[in-house]
Order: structure tokens, then C-alpha cells, then sequence
């Protein structure tokens, strides 16, 4: 491999879903300040969705039989996900991301990072949740109540409910909100996985009132937390809500940790 002028390689784990990653490796380009094509940030995509189990399906099934990352669980995504990220490792990526909410639930989350461990893997993962906290600590500084949308197993997770360690309170859907939500997603006909660009007009009035929903008990944001539903909606608000984007704020966050230079202005 010719040597690379850039301090750090970025790696992204896709598939998950396939246009997810596609669209995270399209965010870091457009976050990044470039005149020329030489000035964008290398980076690695490995997409081979065959390779990663469904996390929510693992992740409620990990629930009703008593949550685990045993060494002994072949099934969790955990494990295809580290290997991936050695595999980026291998092509010279030193940080990387995953373009997936769900794969950040700690028992998935756990079993990659003692994966990665054990096999003297030294990428630095980024915390998708982690970020996100953060990018509300920083850029929205006057928001304390969240809404949170997502898959069934981020939900089932409690996965955002780390967010109330930096002092945010966290909104959740209710079960039927979920159900619908996740309709959205997998729907075989108008779902966002299944339809081209993951728009339909189903879809997409689903994420409208679930979010207006979410703002009549409280949310003073909400936070797409899913890497699919920004597919579907791309405006940055909902009739004055903020959206917080989970993939883009994981964007930025890859390219500052690339080339802290290089990373646009918020806003």
C-alpha cells in the first residue's frame, strides 16, 4: 500500500443496512473541507450484509433468555463485527465507525470490544450514543429532554438511556409507537429497507407522528436513532423540532478524529 499522507485512515462497518453505510461514508465526505478530490479523507468501506446477523432480532433474544455475551455464543453480530473491523485494520484504518444504532447495545457493544481485545486489535471504535450525547452537550445546549426513535432492539436495549449521565432526561416511545416504528423499517412493501431510497409516504408519516408525538410529552429534540430514518427524513426538523441525526453527528465525529482540520463548521 503506497504511504498515505494523512495521519488516520477512517473505516467504516456497513451493511447494516447496506444504503446506511453508503450514506455515513457520503456524510463524511460532506462534512469534510475540500476544494479538490485530494483533500478528502481516505477511507474504508466493508459492506457485506450477508456477514452481520439482524442486531434486534439477537437483541431481543439475548433478553427473553437472560442477556449474555458468552464467549460461547457464536450468534452474537458481535463477533462478524470485529472481524470486520480487523479486516479495516488490516487495510490501514486506525478509527472507525458503524452504521448502526443497534450494533452499540451493550451486549453486542461488550462482545466486539473483547473481541478486539483478544486479538491485539488496536482501531479506535467510536460510541455512536456517546457522540451523540456530546453533540447535544455542545451544540444544543439549551435542549434537555430527548425523544428517542429507533429499532425495537435499541429500544429493548435501553441503549440511549446513557444519555442521562450527562444530565439529559430520555423520552421513549410507547410499545404501540415501537410497533409502527419498526414497521417503517421492515415493512416487505413500503419499509425503509425495502423500498430503493427509503422514502415512502409511509414511512415517512410514521417518523412525522411518532416525532410530533414525542414533542407533546416533552421532547425538546429528537434523536433519529437509527441510522435508516434519516433515509427517509432529510430535513433537520419537523415543523421546528430539532432532529439529531445519529449518523451525522458520527460522521463528524470520524472526521475529527481523521483530520480535526478538516471538519466543516456545525450549522
Amino acid at each position: 500500500m503506497a504511504q498515505n499522507p494523512h495521519k488516520n485512515i477512517i473505516g467504516i462497518v456497513g451493511g447494516m443496512g447496506p444504503v446506511a453505510g453508503v450514506d455515513l461514508a457520503s456524510k463524511i465526505i460532506s462534512q469534510t473541507i475540500a476544494i479538490r478530490d485530494q483533500d478528502h479523507l481516505p477511507f474504508v468501506l466493508h459492506s457485506f450484509p450477508s456477514e452481520i446477523g439482524d442486531r434486534t432480532e439477537y437483541i431481543l433474544r439475548s433478553k427473553a433468555g437472560g442477556e449474555s455475551s458468552s464467549p460461547d455464543d457464536h450468534s452474537n453480530p458481535g463477533l462478524a463485527i470485529a472481524r470486520v473491523l480487523m479486516k479495516l485494520e488490516e487495510a490501514g484504518a486506525t478509527v472507525a465507525g458503524m452504521a448502526c444504532n443497534s450494533a452499540h447495545a451493550p451486549v453486542i457493544f461488550n462482545r466486539i470490544v473483547s473481541e478486539l481485545q483478544a486479538n491485539n486489535c488496536k482501531i479506535q471504535l467510536l460510541h455512536m450514543v456517546r457522540e451523540v450525547g456530546w453533540h447535544i452537550i455542545y451544540n444544543l445546549s439549551g435542549v434537555r429532554k430527548v425523544g428517542i426513535v429507533g429499532t425495537t432492539g435499541t429500544r429493548a436495549s435501553g441503549l440511549y438511556g446513557m444519555l442521562g449521565e450527562l444530565g439529559l432526561e430520555v423520552l421513549d416511545v410507547t410499545d404501540d409507537e415501537q410497533s409502527v416504528l419498526q414497521s417503517a423499517i421492515y415493512d416487505p412493501e413500503w419499509g425503509i429497507k425495502a423500498t430503493p431510497d427509503g422514502a415512502s409516504p409511509e414511512s415517512v408519516r410514521i417518523l412525522a407522528e411518532t416525532c410530533q408525538s414525542l414533542r407533546q410529552r416533552g421532547a425538546e429534540a429528537v434523536v433519529f436513532g437509527c441510522t435508516e430514518f434519516p433515509l427517509a427524513w432529510r430535513e433537520p426538523e419537523i415543523e421546528g423540532l430539532p432532529l439529531i441525526d445519529s449518523s451525522l453527528v458520527l460522521a463528524r465525529a470520524l472526521v475529527r478524529a481523521g483530520d480535526p482540520e478538516r471538519l466543516r463548521p456545525w450549522g
